[in-house]
């Protein structure tokens, strides 16, 4: 690893493209676990270019750490690159372990090289240690969801209305001249009235008018100012 004094300076909306993307490099390190490092390097000092690490122990770096040598060598070619995410490629540590790697070249909206997002994973790590990041621990069934992946914007809306639908049908507290409302209100809560097209699908589905569903959503952005 060696050491640059290299600098450039960083316009506040560069800083601001680094402050989006720290909430990126926690959740790829959430999703992979202790044995995967994810590092965010900034080019306004390669010296100590480190600013953001989540699982450092993979490399023993920290915040502060300074630029690769591979990465100061990528960044003399940035001008070459054909495109900016460079491997997957393997490393050899100086302890013998295998990382294997991919560095993305971070570019602010005029295309000057600002820094690196890099992921570096430990496959020397134990197969039973790397596979239990992926699986839930006991106590953690809470963060358990049910996510839905639509194909198109109508799969989304159909598909959340069914579900919304079939929870709300299904309390029998509910009287049914309440369940329209308490439906587009569920619906509201969710979010869903920000997709394009949503109020229209959700008054068909539910035989009622467009207007209707507009006034059931008033009511439900009107409780929730009363929070």
């Amino acid at each position: 690893m060696e050491k640059s004094s290299s600098k450039i300076r960083l316009s506040k909306e560069d800083k601001a493209i680094f402050r989006s993307l720290e909430a990126i490099v926690e959740g790829v390190a959430e999703v992979f676990g202790s044995n995967c490092e994810v590092v965010l390097h900034s080019l306004e000092d390669t010296s100590r270019s480190v600013v953001k690490i989540v699982n450092g122990n993979v490399t023993g770096r920290k915040v502060g750490s300074p630029l690769t040598n591979f990465l100061a060598e990528i960044l003399k070619k940035a001008d070459s690159l054909e495109k900016d995410v460079i491997g997957s490629y393997y490393n050899r540590l100086d302890d013998g372990r295998l990382l294997k790697s991919v560095s993305t070249l971070i570019r602010n909206t005029h295309g000057k090289p600002i820094g690196f997002m890099c992921i570096n994973i430990d496959l020397s790590a134990p197969l039973l240690d790397f596979l239990t990041g992926f699986l839930p621990m006991h106590g953690e069934s809470s963060k358990n969801i049910i996510e839905h992946f639509p194909i198109n914007i109508k799969d989304l809306i159909s598909k959340t209305l069914e579900i919304v639908m079939t929870d709300v049908n299904n309390r029998r507290e509910v009287p049914s001249s309440e369940r329209n409302k308490l439906i587009t209100q569920e619906l509201y809560k969710r979010g869903l009235f920000n997709v394009r097209g949503a109020i229209d699908l959700v008054a068909k589905e539910m035989g009622v008018s467009r207007y209707t569903v507009y006034n059931y959503i008033r009511e439900a952005k009107y409780e929730e100012l009363l929070l």
